[in-house]
């Protein structure tokens, strides 16, 4: 027969191995994560606390009397190429991008080609008057594409040519320099065609082309 110490470790590791098996069996082999349940009403967002300060703000403004608060609309902005923005000249009274600059530059290569360089420049400068006055367009390429403005524009030698002489020319007149001492037109003299333009007060000549007002 077994002792009484015998039957009680016995019956203890019987119960501890029918435990064991409850265990396994009982216990899901799957476990997912436990779900989180919400209490009351939700919270807003970070991006959303500034909107609930300004509704509780306009609901106390309009206890106390006094107009509520009109929010700001959401200004997006637009950014322009860096060739298309324009920059102030001559004390402000004109613009030009430096897509208008390098436009001016093939006018003043078409026109001034075999011309000195002071000539080139005042080639430029007569653009920049003409933007700067009332009589004719307010940008550089209206001016340059006016009906029977320039002679290049019109036969269609207003190519993409160019080079750093008549680039620093249009560089110079947009910092002020003006040898045309403010003409309006230019012309050559042995090619013009246009009785009108003899009619233009001369400024001064420089090589092969007349410059007036």
């Amino acid at each position: 027969m077994m002792t009484r110490e015998a039957r009680m470790r016995f019956f203890f590791f019987l119960n501890s191995f029918v435990l064991l098996l409850l265990c396994l069996f009982v216990t899901p082999t799957n476990a997912t994560a436990p779900q989180i349940i919400k209490w009351g009403p939700s919270l807003p967002l970070k991006g959303d606390m500034q909107p609930a300060k300004a509704e509780v703000a306009d609901k106390q403004s309009s206890r106390n009397g006094s107009k509520p608060r009109i929010a700001k609309e959401e200004r997006t902005s637009v950014r322009a190429s860096r060739d298309d923005q324009r920059i102030a000249i001559r004390n402000g009274k004109a613009r030009i991008s430096k897509r208008d600059m390098e436009l001016l530059a093939r006018l003043v290569y078409a026109e001034g080609r075999g011309e000195p360089y002071e000539g080139q420049v005042a080639i430029a400068a007569v653009v920049l008057n003409r933007v700067e006055s009332p009589q004719f367009p307010n940008t550089v390429r209206e001016v340059i594409f006016a009906r029977n403005a320039f002679s290049p524009v019109q036969n269609g030698r207003l190519s993409q040519k160019t080079n750093e002489t008549a680039r620093k020319a249009v560089s110079d007149a947009v910092n002020g320099r003006d040898p045309s001492g403010g003409a309006l037109y230019f012309f050559n003299p042995k090619t013009a065609t246009s009785d009108w333009i003899w009619s233009r007060t001369p400024t001064l000549r420089i090589k092969n082309h007349v410059f007036a007002r």
